[in-house]
């Protein structure tokens, strides 16, 4: 409900129709904690101007500039954020113009990205992060879950009888379990081993909350680590290839295992997993041998 000075003949700041959103997207977004780095960032970029002054070709120069060694799909998220918080103030009511993100068009996103780490990458990233990070990028490497996921993970969602996970909620909206294996096991008894702060996040910031600002030290490290083109996203890539690679792992164990709930994100490994293919094509090798196939082998007619 709007104040009696939130009137609509009153300029409003644009850090005022942020605040408004972030309410917004705390009491109803399930994703509400990805928005803050993004609050922050537009914080700092429009602080002390009017929301009606901003104008298209700032939202463009921020592309330029934000976009600049970042992912496609990270420049797009801000992009709509900031056109999110534009149109509830315009459905509210409190602008009247024209969003300036409206004619700023998305670009196009390569969803069938599949960037992994090699071993040497690897080992050069776990140098690089600080040490209290290192149980997280392990357990990423080794379960393949996503950063909000690893984020969100309590300490009572880990099951060390039944050596299993439960993510509460996935990109989906649904839960799931998944198993752990001894690098897990081991990333996690580090945690509590060395962990000074008690909290309810087994993965937390050094003060024991939240991790929010998770980019502030992820981005340095990959930088120093010098591994281009890289992001976090791409470490569940890398345990999903690697798993795909490991023979006798069919890519149905490999959905399983990464929580996809269709095949269709897991073809993109197909060709990782040569075995069993190999296999099933020697069948037709050995079928046409023994003449079930009706093939000729020969050049010469009988």
């Amino acid at each position: 409900m709007l104040s009696s000075l939130d009137r609509r003949d009153r300029p409003l700041l644009f850090e005022e129709i942020l605040d408004d959103y972030m309410q917004y997207s705390e009491r109803t977004k399930r994703s509400h904690n990805n928005d803050h780095a993004k609050s922050d960032c537009f914080r700092a970029l429009f602080r002390n101007r009017l929301a009606v002054d901003i104008t298209p070709r700032e939202i463009e120069d921020f592309r330029a500039w934000f976009g600049d060694g970042r992912a496609v799909a990270t420049v797009n998220h801000y992009l709509k954020f900031v056109k999110a918080v534009f149109n509830r103030a315009i459905r509210q009511g409190r602008l009247s113009h024209i969003n300036p993100v409206t004619p700023i068009k998305l670009a196009r996103e390569h969803n069938a990205r599949n960037r992994c780490l090699s071993p040497e990458e690897e080992a050069r990233l776990l140098d690089a992060v600080p040490a209290w990070m290192r149980p997280l990028i392990n357990v990423a490497l080794h379960t393949g879950m996503r950063l909000g996921e690893l984020r969100a993970l309590q300490c009572e969602d880990v099951d060390e009888k039944t050596g299993s996970i439960r993510i509460r909620r996935d990109k989906a909206g649904d839960g799931r379990w998944l198993a752990m294996n001894s690098v897990v096991r081991e990333a996690l008894r580090t945690i509590r081993r060395e962990r000074k702060i008690l909290g309810p996040f087994v993965f937390c910031s050094p003060e024991g909350k939240y991790l929010h600002n998770f980019e502030r030290y992820w981005r340095p490290a990959v930088t120093a680590a010098k591994i281009p083109n890289f992001r976090f996203h791409d470490l569940r890539h890398t345990f999903a290839s690697r798993l795909a690679m490991t023979p006798g792992v069919d890519l149905y164990t490999v959905q399983r295992a990464g929580g996809w709930k269709t095949p269709i994100m897991v073809q993109r490994y197909a060709h990782l997993s040569p075995d069993h293919m190999r296999a099933a094509v020697e069948k037709l090798a050995q079928g046409a041998s023994s003449g079930a196939t009706g093939t000729r082998t020969g050049t010469t007619e009988a």
